[in-house]
């Protein structure tokens, strides 16, 4: 149809313009057609991991803060991240920025504080009673409790789980596995999804963590890998953190000498480890253990379960307040990134506490000839040097042990070898000592038995039927000289 104009009543129309004011540069702004434009967004990616590529825990609560002002709150996934989209612009993510990290360490270090005087004041209360059986026993069981050096099982002995030289020596191969792998696990990179722990499970068999428990006195389903290896984990951040080391220190020195200990080493982080350890079977075990050697319990269990418990708290903050300090990153944009925090560095293995310890032998008296016994069918050495001398070499051999053994002999400086035999050393060669056969040493037994007369008499009618060669006479007599000497008659 010509003509036809279609109906557009409909139709928005255009707001009328305001009116000119005269003034071209001072325009009202007018509104902008159609709907209006968001603000640019750009999406952030950060990680947080541990320096061997282990994940932080899941659910470590972060913020994250926009230039704008804008503040998001959450919690790490189970990679240790977090994903968040923002508006363009500078951000800053903060792990554990609303938690008190600095109260929370210095109430974990008053809590353990208060264990560790606990368990002084119950050892100090019993510390007469304590020197009277010192006094009582043999040397060989105050070697547990006097010759104990830090670092070396004193406080596995102190707290009861080793009573003997057997049951330390049976310890220490399994405990020395232990420690080496757990040191290499914690060194290790961990796999994808994996904590350090995995590499030490991987490694350290079940049939092995078992040997490690019934050594130490317990019931091998008692404790599991995974506690032994939290034991390590707290060790190695404790020992980390000067002023948490620092208590501990003070408890040890405090502790030997109410143990009447003679020398007193620097507490190092075998010590430590050994605390922990202890106080670790205390929270899961209840403190008694029973195995083929018979039942044992733990020396101020009630206590050590307080102190086992101070110190995973303590643990835990010293960890959060490493979280908190490194636990931040910076960017701007659309960008992913990694934060790596440093642990605590490993316990080395040269610091382990179960290495062997020689302060217990003790000199064979037998190889002095005014203290023989029965003679072996071998032979015998002897000393011809008095009982003086030769304890300075053993003092020697306790102060530098493995520094001068070769196998199961010492070598000191005065060049004489000796063996052990259980718990005593004996002579073997060197200046000072002289090699005699079984019959030349019943000679000396008569003297000691008979008396002096009837073993000359005894030399003189052997030597003469020609059992003895006039060298075994000389030799046997020289040593029948020396009898003389410390009263032998």
């Amino acid at each position: 149809m010509s003509g036809y104009v279609p109906n557009n009543r409909n139709a928005k129309t255009p707001p009328a313009p305001s009116p000119y004011n005269g003034d071209f540069d001072q325009q009202t702004p007018r509104s902008p057609a159609g709907s209006p434009r968001s603000s640019p967004e750009c999406l952030v990616g950060i990680r947080f991991i541990w320096d061997n590529n282990e994940a932080l825990p899941t659910s470590i609560p972060y913020l994250l803060t926009t230039d704008q002002g804008a503040c998001l709150q959450g919690g790490l996934d189970a990679r240790g991240s977090l994903v968040q989209t923002l508006p363009q612009g500078a951000y800053e993510a903060q792990l554990l920025a609303n938690i008190d990290v600095d109260s929370a360490v210095t109430q974990a270090r008053a809590e353990l504080q208060t264990a560790l005087d606990e368990i002084l004041a119950a050892e100090l209360a019993v510390a007469e009673r304590l020197q009277q059986e010192q006094e009582g026993r043999s040397p060989l069981s105050n070697y547990f409790h006097t010759a104990y050096a830090f670092g070396k099982g004193f406080f596995l002995g102190a707290f009861g789980l080793v009573k003997t030289i057997k049951e330390m020596n049976d310890l220490s191969s399994p405990h020395n596995l232990a420690w080496n792998l757990l040191a290499s696990a914690w060194n290790a990179k961990a796999g994808p999804g994996e904590t350090w722990t995995a590499s030490y499970l991987r490694n350290f068999a079940q049939e092995q963590h078992e040997d490690l428990v019934e050594a130490l006195g317990f019931d091998p389903a008692s404790i599991t890998r995974e506690q032994l290896a939290e034991a390590y984990e707290i060790a190695c951040f404790i020992v980390e953190d000067e002023a948490s080391r620092a208590i501990l220190e003070r408890f040890a020195v405090d502790y030997a000498k109410a143990q009447n200990v003679e020398e007193i080493a620097e507490l190092g982080g075998g010590g430590v480890f050994e605390i922990v350890l202890m106080a670790v079977l205390a929270v899961f075990t209840g403190g008694v253990g029973a195995v083929a050697r018979g039942a044992i319990t733990l020396r101020h269990a009630v206590s050590l379960k307080r102190l086992g418990t101070a110190l995973q708290r303590l643990s835990q903050a010293l960890k959060h307040a490493k979280i908190k300090l490194k636990g931040r990153a910076r960017g701007k944009g659309t960008e992913v990134q990694t934060v790596e925090l440093h642990r605590p560095a490993n316990i080395p293995p040269a610091s382990i506490a179960l290495v062997r310890d020689w302060t217990h032998l003790t000199l064979s008296e037998r190889h002095f000839p005014h203290r023989v016994t029965i003679p072996k069918k071998t032979g015998n050495t002897m000393y011809t040097v008095p009982p003086e001398v030769i304890t300075k070499d053993l003092q020697e051999i306790h102060k530098l042990g493995d520094n001068i053994r070769t196998g199961e002999t010492f070598k000191t400086s005065s060049d004489r070898v000796f063996g052990i035999h259980e718990d005593s050393i004996h002579p073997i060669s060197g200046p000072g000592t002289i090699n005699i056969t079984s019959a030349e040493y019943n000679i000396l037994v008569t003297a000691r038995k008979k008396g002096m007369g009837n073993a000359r008499k005894s030399l003189d009618v052997m030597t003469q039927k020609g059992i003895f060669t006039n060298e075994q006479y000389s030799r046997t007599r020289q040593l029948l000289d020396l009898m003389s000497t410390r009263g032998i008659k």
